[in-house]
């Protein structure tokens, strides 16, 4: 089974996140907000580093993970490395700052 998705603490009180996957736990892989949200819990730093590259996934993990990113009391940095498309997107709006490679995209639906 691959991982795409990992948090990794540094001894600088930041940690990075990388979302590389879909959101949601489809046949095994993605990244599901059970997972996430517990890791997420588990990090005492004051800065998140948050890097997507995600074509989206499910509505209600990517809710999930919004809220729990949000809650956190960190500082949230993200990255869009590659693409932010549909529940990535709004896991992304979790940053208290996001900053866009040139070559990404995101995409937000028209509800």
């Amino acid at each position: 089974m691959r991982n795409w998705y990992t948090i990794k603490a540094a001894a600088d009180k930041t940690a990075e996140i990388y979302i590389y996957e879909e959101i949601g736990d489809f046949w095994g892989e993605g990244v599901a907000a059970r997972t996430f949200v517990k890791d997420l819990t588990a990090l005492k730093v004051s800065l998140i580093n948050l890097r997507i590259n995600s074509p989206g996934g499910n509505v209600f993990d990517g809710f999930a993970i919004y809220n729990a990113l949000v809650r956190h009391p960190a500082r949230v940095l993200v990255d869009i490395d590659g693409l932010a498309a549909s529940a990535a997107s709004y896991v992304a709006l979790a940053g208290n700052e996001i900053r866009m490679a040139q070559n990404a995209s995101i995409m937000i639906h028209n509800p």
